[in-house]
């Protein structure tokens, strides 16, 4: 969600700043006029916070008398306190980062239990700020605590939270800075070292008797239940190790270890398939075991030299489990599979009635989603004379006519043009991040093809639009969807394109944001697309929702190849 912060202030915000003391208690053996302030506070729980980037991408606001104007509009309009504040500190990610801590001290208890619950909402909208976009981030929102202690409360969205959040209670108890990091668990990035830890995290909830181990103990029985029941080749993983109930019990932890990254994502949507299958099974006769399986979590985590691991939890309280693993495991990055129901949503999501695997869609109009007008573009390509168009559109079309000769040869079939369409768009093109500031206004051009082919920055709708366009003009029938993504909370949009009388889904936008990352994924061709040519099904299994009856449906397999 896009919340621009506006410069707007009040008189009533500004008393936030100046208000009179009350009577409060103290916290530890610190008494009020000990306490430290925010900004000290806020570098003190910053030390531990695990933050490795460079520090030069980050923002801090204080009430320094030269920021508390500002300072007073963000914790407002990003944070949406409402009671006067006393003291405040943020230390935030700019860009293509959710990183950020703040410490807000309130008038009493009461006020900071409020503004704790304000930090908790905030902390859910990041998570679908970059949720899809830059799942690393949302995962590290999604991971992202809510600390309150006295008059304060304090917002954690950092690799290391518990170490944070030690570090704040003993700075505001009176050792500002704890002289030696919080150490925590760690485990080996072995598949038997990481299964036994995450067995160790759930052992309470099953019995052991229940339960059966497959490991390198017995590879024939291992090889042949990935096989049988993930459907998995032994040429797919390296090294694995599973528990999993027996009976009529559907706890299973799974560990196996891949060759790479791309690996590890081809093995999340079959492992995603699996759980899906598993919770129509249970679904007439154990609806507790059908529960356990629709918030089941499927994880993928690389560790330095050690390799690439994916993580199938199916347990009471996956995402803790997880969480867990990770401060102990450090993983140098993390892969999310948006699973219908999964632990990224802060709730339950409602499915609809007339499709009941499906999210149900409500469009959030958090942005303007309206499409750009580009008849007056098209008309000039047909007649090819673009002199009677606007300077902005005589833009467009000058780029557009430059990309597709670069990119296209005579003879082309419209699978190949829309290939090479969707290469150069995801390859020449990087996502606008002030969408995701709320310190930050999007420019509408981000939302057009003139954010993409002209400045080559786009928000979703311009990488649709900018896809769109360039099909228009080489003759593959394509629309646009306007739809949402972060279970109907977050406005997202997309393309379809129609070849040989069959609609394909694609998703530029998502694939430019990996390659941009430094993901595998959206650098090397259709093989290296998680978005290209798949079908509604697949969208809505990655957290896509959209107007499902009056939309076509894309049913053909293949990616378009036949």
């Amino acid at each position: 969600m896009k919340r621009f912060v506006s410069l707007l202030l009040s008189a009533v915000l500004l008393l936030g700043l100046f208000a009179g003391c009350r009577q409060e208690p103290a916290v530890g053996t610190q008494t009020p006029d000990q306490w430290p302030g925010a900004a000290e506070l806020a570098e003190a729980v910053f030390s531990r916070s695990g933050f490795d980037g460079d520090t030069n991408g980050l923002e801090r606001l204080s009430a320094d008398k030269d920021e508390a104007v500002f300072l007073s509009d963000y914790l407002v309009n990003a944070y949406g306190l409402e009671d006067p504040w006393r003291d405040a500190a943020v230390i935030r990610g700019t860009g293509m980062s959710a990183f950020e801590v703040a410490v807000v001290r309130m008038e009493d208890e009461e006020a900071a239990a409020r503004a704790a619950d304000a930090l908790a909402d905030y902390r859910a909208d990041r998570q679908g700020d970059f949720a899809g976009y830059a799942p690393a981030e949302a995962e590290l929102a999604a991971r992202g605590s809510v600390s309150r202690e006295g008059p304060f409360a304090v917002l954690l969205i950092c690799p290391d939270t518990a170490s944070a959040d030690a570090a704040f209670q003993a700075a505001v108890n009176g050792d500002l800075m704890p002289s030696q990091p919080v150490e925590g668990p760690t485990v080996e990035a072995d598949v038997d070292a990481v299964l036994g830890f995450l067995y160790g995290q759930v052992q309470q909830y099953v019995s052991d008797d229940a339960v059966e181990w497959l490991d390198d103990s017995d590879l024939a029985a291992l090889g042949s239940y990935i096989s049988g029941s993930y459907g998995l080749g032994g040429d797919q993983w390296e090294d694995a190790a599973i528990v999993r109930g027996t009976g009529a019990l559907a706890f299973e932890l799974a560990v196996l270890r891949v060759k790479d990254e791309a690996a590890a994502w081809d093995m999340m949507d079959v492992l995603s398939n699996y759980l899906f299958d598993r919770e129509a099974r249970f679904a007439s006769y154990a609806p507790d075991q059908e529960d356990l399986l629709h918030q089941a979590v499927v994880r993928s985590v690389v560790v330095g030299s050690d390799g690439t691991f994916v993580l199938l939890l199916a347990c009471e309280d996956p995402e803790q489990a997880f969480n867990k693993l990770t401060a102990a495991l450090q993983p140098d990055s993390i892969g999310v599979v948006d699973r219908y129901g999964s632990g990224l949503a802060p709730w339950t999501p409602e499915a609809d009635s007339d499709y009941p695997d499906r999210v149900k869609f409500v469009q959030p109009n958090e942005d303007d989603m309206s499409l750009y007008d580009t008849s007056a573009i098209r008309a000039a390509w047909e007649s090819e004379d673009p002199s009677s168009l606007s300077s902005y559109d005589r833009d467009i079309y000058n780029v557009a006519k430059r990309v597709l000769g670069q990119v296209l040869d005579n003879g082309m079939s419209d699978l190949e043009k829309e290939t090479a369409i969707y290469s150069w768009v995801v390859n020449n093109v990087d996502y606008d991040w002030t969408h995701q500031d709320v310190m930050r206004e999007t420019p509408r051009e981000s939302f057009t093809p003139y954010g993409g082919l002209v400045n080559h920055a786009a928000v979703c709708l311009g990488y649709a639009a900018t896809f769109q366009l360039l099909c228009d003009l080489a003759g593959v029938e394509c629309i646009t969807v306007v739809g949402a993504a972060f279970f109907s909370q977050e406005d997202h949009g997309w393309n379809m394109v129609q070849l040989d009388g069959k609609w394909y889904c694609v998703d530029v936008t998502w694939d430019a944001n990996r390659r941009e990352q430094g993901s595998v994924w959206g650098t090397s061709g259709p093989d290296r697309w998680r978005y290209f040519n798949i079908t509604s099904d697949e969208m809505a299994e990655t957290d896509h929702q959209w107007d499902y009856a009056n939309t076509p449906e894309a049913v053909t397999k293949g990616n378009g190849r036949g």
